[in-house]
């Protein structure tokens, strides 16, 4: 029985359940765009070279906290969201395992101490 147990646990350390392939939600301090010329929307993960895409479930809801802080000055531009970076505290769920160099797909669950920084026009 010991034997049976052993390799249950071998097998199922050596066999990564696809279920569990994304990691849990984690908060971080990012930076919120969405970029104009190709309409890439990101969380790029301050401090780190890593960034985040939300998924289609979510980035409805981040380009809505963008669009809260454009001004009606910048609502000429034909993306007024695209003149904003947010800054906040990112409750991201990765829907997908982490591989360096790559943007990691997420679910952006919410955006506290937000801060709005507009780029120069």
């Amino acid at each position: 029985m010991r034997t049976l147990v052993l390799l249950y646990l071998f097998l199922a350390a050596a066999c990564p359940n696809p279920v569990h392939a994304a990691e849990s939600c984690v908060l971080i301090h990012g930076r919120a765009h969405l970029y104009g010329g190709d309409g890439n929307l990101r969380v790029w993960h301050v401090g780190t070279h890593h960034e985040y895409e939300p998924d289609e479930t979510s980035a409805a809801s981040v380009v809505k906290w963008l669009d809260a802080g454009v001004v009606d000055s910048e609502r000429h531009y034909a993306s007024p969201v695209s003149m904003v970076y947010l800054f906040a505290d990112f409750l991201i769920c990765p829907t997908e395992p982490f591989k360096n160099g790559s943007v990691q797909q997420a679910k952006v669950k919410s955006a506290s101490h937000r801060h709005y920084v507009h780029l120069p026009d």
